[in-house]
């Protein structure tokens, strides 16, 4: 695990919509910190250094130093960092404090590396079924994403759950391992050529407007 990153807070003592809306114009960012057996406490986060503090990282699941002013720092997991659906501006973050020596589960995001055989030689297309796996692991051994090789894989082969290779003294994958991870499905050139051609065949037809066809031929003989 890369070195932890340091994020300095303070107690949170405005709530509401639009005190949370005044917050963020002023440079902060409201937050949560969990904590097993403890109350949930609100705090607030300088914007511009919590951006900076994740901004190399791949993932938004990374373990840090909370420092929150007049307490002892503690070690969090950052859990949820929620954005704007549209300028995808950060809203609100979530922390949960945490034990070194207690296992998390966190959903893994899987990156899939390297271009199949199936697309680059048989014109297939690479199909990313699920985007995480939920992978249990002590915090010293957080890992952000996995990277699965699918370069192998040709039109009709598939890549599952069971197939990402992880340390197993260290990682636990709990997503079921038949599951499928990525797939190179075979082109539909075929399917849309034929449908054209039907397609064509149909708007080559002349339309009698008014009758049908049977009663057209009676009246043409």
């Amino acid at each position: 695990m890369e070195k932890q990153i340091k994020i300095a807070a303070c107690i949170r003592e405005r709530f509401g919509t639009a005190e949370s809306k005044r917050m963020r114009h002023e440079g902060w960012l409201p937050g949560v910190i969990y904590s097993e057996g403890q109350p949930t406490k609100s705090i607030q986060v300088k914007e511009h250094d919590f951006a900076t503090a994740i901004r190399h990282h791949t993932s938004e699941s990374v373990i840090v130093d909370l420092d929150v002013a007049g307490e002892a720092s503690r070690t969090a997991l950052l859990r949820d960092v929620q954005h704007h659906p549209i300028s995808g501006d950060i809203l609100h973050v979530d922390f949960h404090e945490t034990s070194m020596t207690k296992k998390l589960k966190v959903a893994v995001p899987v990156m899939l590396v390297g271009e199949p055989l199936g697309v680059s030689q048989q014109g297939g297309v690479l199909e990313h079924l699920i985007q995480t796996v939920d992978v249990e692991f002590l915090p010293a051994d957080l890992i952000e994403h996995i990277d699965v090789d699918v370069s192998e894989l040709e039109v009709g082969q598939r890549l599952r759950v069971s197939d990402i290779q992880l340390d197993p003294e260290k990682y636990t994958v709990l997503t079921a391992g038949d599951i499928a991870l990525a797939s190179v499905s075979a082109p539909r050139v075929e399917e849309a050529s034929e449908s054209t051609e039907t397609d064509a065949k149909q708007s080559a037809e002349p339309e009698v407007i008014g009758e049908n066809r049977e009663e057209s031929a009676e009246k043409a003989s």
